[in-house]
């Protein structure tokens, strides 16, 4: 018998229950997940920074987003919960008609969490889930030695398991949990391990959401503000030790004022981190050894600019800037995930676009310009998750506008009001009065019956 059969069936049992379908239910898990975070606030970020995130601000953010969150659902989940009317036929509404759509909760989810976001990239999904009226199983990354040791403490203190429960098993154990016919599967990793789970899926059917990453390109043309893009560019590929999956992959800068680009992306670095980043709290560490020595193995050292020392016993990677890089080199031939950054250069746009088109397409691309038509042509152009105009990352922040990938960068979106939408089904209900037929629908045919078809297409 499958280990989690039981854990699953609980699950199951609650949600056919009904009780998870009322706004009073979905608040009250709200509350629970509001008070778990903010309740274990210090013990949490402390958590956070023996992982990884040794910056401040950073532990902050994991923390606060997430409390933040449950706020936002609750202010909105009244009205992401009232049905919709939707416009039917003329005929159909002359004659007393009406479309309505319901959010339809799934049941019950698994949400896979990855290391690089311990609590944002866990916590979040299990919100969106919960305010659309699902039960939630957790599998937390068993990379996380701080932060998945806490959470298996704190989930079942403020949540009864039949409505959300965590599990700290390793591959062995995601393998059983992934051979249960879940409601709805949220997954956020690497585009190889989520093949694994895609096709556990489909033995289901099972619905999934998928959040991956890829090569992030930062454009940056000939008009653009220098100074500002190279700051923004440095902060965006360093912040969380460069471990995130909308960080800028490479920047992509015109010939004329690369150099340049390079001399103030040095700058930047020595102002952030200072001369010795590694004794800088500011700077976050790589998540493990084998991880440092990965990236330190991807970089060129006659392309070093700045940085590139490696101390894998420390889980310490310098904040590292290699140019010029070409897309021979080993560096692109993969997505980096860690504090460094690829600085390519470009003639004209055709060429970059061409170039950027044929690699597959990415969680997030960035363009630097003053130039409107530029970004116009870079936003209708090329294909990629999302991004940002004269900025990096911060799109992440913004609760209002959908996060999610395209292709191998995955499949789905979140945040707010989509990520309510993505884990409900739309369910349609064609609404008629009592007392009203469609005569021309019933047998027997005749031309003129056949004719009246033509009303179901007039709005």
């Amino acid at each position: 018998m499958n280990e989690y059969q039981e854990l699953f069936d609980g699950q199951r049992r609650l949600f056919a229950s009904g009780s998870t379908r009322s706004y009073e239910w979905r608040v009250d898990q709200l509350n629970r997940m509001g008070r778990l975070v903010r309740e274990n606030e210090a013990a949490l970020q402390r958590a956070v920074g023996q992982d990884f995130k040794t910056a401040s601000q950073e532990q902050v953010f994991e923390t606060l987003a997430c409390a933040a969150e449950t706020e936002y659902q609750k202010s909105q989940l009244k009205s992401w919960m009232a049905p919709v009317e939707a416009p039917v036929p003329r005929a159909l509404a002359a004659t007393g008609h009406k479309g309505m759509i319901y959010r339809d909760p799934y049941g019950v989810t698994l949400v896979i969490g990855p290391f690089n976001g311990p609590l944002l990239l866990l916590l979040r999904p299990a919100i969106a889930a919960l305010a659309a009226g699902n039960t939630c199983v957790l599998k937390l990354s068993a990379a996380l030695k701080g932060t998945s040791p806490l959470l298996m403490e704190l989930v079942p203190k403020y949540f009864e398991s039949d409505a959300v429960s965590a599990d700290l098993g390793r591959r062995e154990q995601i393998t059983e949990l992934l051979k249960l016919p879940f409601d709805f599967i949220f997954f956020t990793c690497s585009t190889s391990t989520c093949k694994v789970v895609a096709r556990a899926a489909a033995e289901n059917l099972t619905p999934v959401l998928l959040e991956l990453g890829g090569q992030n390109p930062a454009l940056v043309d000939e008009t653009a503000n220098i100074k500002d893009a190279a700051k923004k560019i440095v902060w965006g590929a360093m912040v969380w030790g460069g471990q995130w999956c909308t960080s800028p992959g490479y920047a992509y800068v015109h010939e004329s004022v690369a150099d340049a680009f390079v001399e103030e992306a040095k700058s930047a670095l020595v102002s952030m981190y200072g001369d010795r980043p590694k004794e800088n709290p500011d700077y976050s560490k790589v998540i493990s050894d084998k991880e440092v020595q990965r990236l330190a193995g991807l970089v060129d050292p006659e392309k070093v600019v700045a940085g590139g020392e490696a101390d894998p016993e420390a889980r310490y990677l310098a904040p590292t800037i290699a140019y010029p890089v070409t897309w021979d080199d080993r560096i692109m031939e993969e997505e980096v995930f860690g504090p460094v950054l690829p600085v390519l250069k470009y003639k004209n746009l055709d060429e970059a676009f061409a170039r950027i088109a044929a690699t597959p397409s990415p969680l997030a691309a960035f363009i630097f310009s003053r130039n409107q038509a530029t970004i116009d042509r870079f936003t209708r152009e090329l294909s990629y998750g999302g991004g940002a105009v004269n900025q990096t990352n911060i799109h992440l922040y913004v609760e209002s506008m959908p996060f999610g990938g395209v292709g191998p960068s995955g499949m789905g979106h979140y945040y707010g009001k989509y990520g309510f939408d993505q884990l409900t089904h739309a369910k349609s209900m064609l609404i008629s009065p009592a007392d009203v037929a469609i005569d021309h629908l019933f047998p027997p045919f005749t031309n003129e019956k056949t004719e009246q078809l033509i009303t179901w297409f007039e709005y």
